[in-house]
């Protein structure tokens, strides 16, 4: 009998992937990942003064790791929407500002699917 080798998820997964499942925790640390290097690059953009040349550097720094933070913090939302085995429009929440905040702290707060549902036999786990 082979012995099947379990897919093992990886941060490029984590943070660029589109199937599978994520639960809470990976969750909330993925967006404090993206929150802590956001706050770095502004920082620097604060510090330094706006005739050093690197100001634009950082400038460019943070707009690089806004874009893909953006990108990464959707994906992160689609597969934890999986998890919660709820459809996806429901991501449109994040982008509406009066709800944005209460949305992502029910995605952080809310228990995923106990057991397999339509995305996954386990969380934090590509679908197979």
């Amino acid at each position: 009998m082979a012995v099947v080798e379990e897919q093992r998820p990886s941060l490029a997964w984590l943070f660029f992937g589109w199937s599978g499942r994520v639960s809470r925790v990976p969750f909330a640390l993925g967006w404090a990942f993206w929150l802590m290097l956001l706050s770095a690059a502004l920082a620097r953009i604060i510090i330094v003064p706006e005739e050093d040349p690197s100001f634009l550097f950082w400038s460019f720094v943070f707009v690089g790791v806004a874009l893909v933070s953006t990108v990464s913090s959707v994906l992160l939302t689609v597969k934890r929407l999986h998890d919660m085995n709820l459809p996806l429009p429901l991501i449109i929440c994040l982008f509406i500002p009066a709800i944005s905040f209460f949305a992502l702290f029910a995605f952080m707060v809310w228990p995923g699917t106990n057991g397999p549902n339509d995305y996954g036999r386990l969380p934090n786990r590509p679908k197979d």
